[in-house]
C-alpha cells in the first residue's frame, strides 16, 4: 500500500519523538504525583473515619437526649 505524499509529511521524524520525549513526564515525575496521590487518599481516610465516630457519637447522645424527653414525659404525665 502506498503512502500520499501529504501522509508521507505527517508522519513523526526521530526528531519530533525527541522532542516529545522531552515533553513526556519522567519515572521521578510520576513517582511524586503517586506519592501525593497516597497522601491524598490517607487524609479521606482519616477524614471518614472521624466523620464515622462523630456519626456514632451524634447517634449515641440522642438516643439519651430522646431517653431522657421520654423519662420527663412520662413524669409529667403522672
Amino acid at each position: 500500500m502506498m503512502i500520499t505524499p501529504k501522509q508521507f509529511e505527517q508522519l513523526a521524524t526521530k526528531e519530533d519523538l525527541k522532542d516529545l520525549k522531552e515533553e513526556l513526564a519522567s519515572k521521578e515525575d510520576m513517582n511524586k504525583v503517586l506519592n501525593t496521590v497516597d497522601g491524598l487518599a490517607k487524609r479521606f481516610d482519616v477524614i471518614e473515619t472521624e466523620f464515622n465516630m462523630d456519626k456514632i457519637a451524634h447517634d449515641r447522645i440522642q438516643k439519651d437526649v430522646d431517653d431522657i424527653k421520654e423519662r420527663l414525659e412520662l413524669k409529667t404525665a403522672s
